[in-house]
């Protein structure tokens, strides 16, 4: 059997020209012509003598149309043929052109088909159900058992982690692959490979998974010769270290700014508790006149009460309503009185704005240790 067979090849191309017909007769005469050589040819496929016999051929011939059948590929093979014919002791072979549109057949060269020829009736049957047996299997994707489909050769690879992590106005994924992905595309195009970043953070999502590698940022170099990968690896290591060089002076940036505010926030806490217990001195000049009615002399220095006064080089502030009333209390005032306590909540008031006053125009500078001036009279 040759090695390369008719059915391998195409039959008659759609634009050769049809056999040439009688002059004087017209499109419909040729049609119908056709198609009483379609029926012939398919009534000798039913009685199963396509062929005819030759001069090899046994007793008993049939033959079986298989130019349409899907699994014409494992009916032709040798193998299969060879099979056949030592299952059933029929001799089994391939005839006819395989046609795409069939109606081009044409008696001389009639559709694919497998002939079948049995030196007993028996045989020939035995035969004929064996091609019926296998035109009936389900090939699937058509591939032999044995046979191992072609698998993709794998490129060479290189994998190099970034090793950074992304801070303050420096994104890591962005400083790698350049504005609009400039410096990945030039490695690409000058080392003919394929270079993409990936890991977590990367915006690479893997198809199997659906997710980014849960690994940390790195560059995945492929390419189809190892002498690309490698140019590709050199071109990509200059630019991680051109990035880590940037990121080092960002992050140095981006330290001093902290230092900075945390120095700032700590002075801030300082000055706000050393306001928060501060308060300005009570005005000076001479203590404020008693409240109404008359009130006994200062008391005598050596007495309990003179004692008392002596505490004090000048009336304590209002706000201090104890420390207040008990300064007062020592001269011999009543303090329960509800003139003196409307008297006091006078003096408070005035210490209140006088203190506000005070806050408003000394603004956020610290205290010095020079009192503040005295409201006016």
């Amino acid at each position: 059997m040759s090695s390369k067979r008719r059915w391998d090849q195409p039959g008659p191309s759609d634009d050769s020209k049809p056999p040439k017909t009688e002059e004087g007769k017209s499109a419909s005469d040729a049609a119908a012509q056709a198609a009483a050589i379609a029926a012939k040819i398919a009534a000798q496929f039913a009685n199963g003598t396509i062929g005819g016999k030759d001069g090899h051929d046994a007793e008993f011939t049939y033959d079986i149309d298989i130019n349409d059948v899907r699994n014409r590929y494992l009916l032709t093979k040798g193998s299969t043929q060879d099979q056949i014919q030592e299952e059933t002791g029929a001799s089994v072979g391939t005839r006819g052109v395989w046609y795409p549109d069939r109606t081009r057949a044409t008696e001389k060269d009639p559709p694919l088909y497998i002939h079948i020829s049995a030196s007993t009736k028996d045989s020939m049957q035995k035969a004929i159900d064996k091609v019926q047996e296998l035109i009936a299997i389900d090939m699937g994707s058509l591939v032999e058992k044995n046979d191992r489909p072609r698998e993709r050769r794998k490129w060479p690879e290189e994998k190099l982690p970034v090793g950074l992590d992304s801070i303050r106005n420096f994104n890591v994924r962005a400083k790698v692959v350049g504005p609009s992905g400039s410096f990945v595309k030039y490695i690409q195009s000058e080392t003919s490979t394929r270079v993409q970043i990936k890991g977590i953070g990367s915006g690479f999502i893997d198809q199997e998974t659906g997710q980014e590698e849960p690994v940390p940022l790195f560059i995945h170099i492929t390419g189809p010769e190892e002498g690309q990968v490698a140019r590709a690896k050199v071109l990509t290591e200059d630019l991680l270290l051109v990035v880590r060089q940037e990121h080092a002076k960002m992050a140095t940036v981006v330290q001093q700014q902290q230092m900075e505010l945390h120095q700032a926030q700590t002075q801030y806490a300082a000055y706000s508790a050393q306001m928060s217990g501060y308060a300005p001195p009570p005005p000076s000049g001479s203590a404020p006149p008693p409240p109404p009615g008359d009130g006994p002399p200062p008391p005598p220095s050596g007495t309990p009460a003179g004692d008392l006064a002596a505490q004090y080089s000048q009336p304590p502030a209002p706000s201090d309503t104890e420390a207040y009333a008990a300064y007062w209390a020592a001269y011999g005032y009543d303090v329960n009185s509800p003139e003196f306590k409307e008297w006091q909540a006078s003096q408070q008031q005035q210490y209140q704005q006088y203190y506000a006053a005070y806050a408003a125009s000394a603004g956020a500078a610290p205290p010095n240790d020079e009192p503040p001036p005295p409201p006016p009279a």
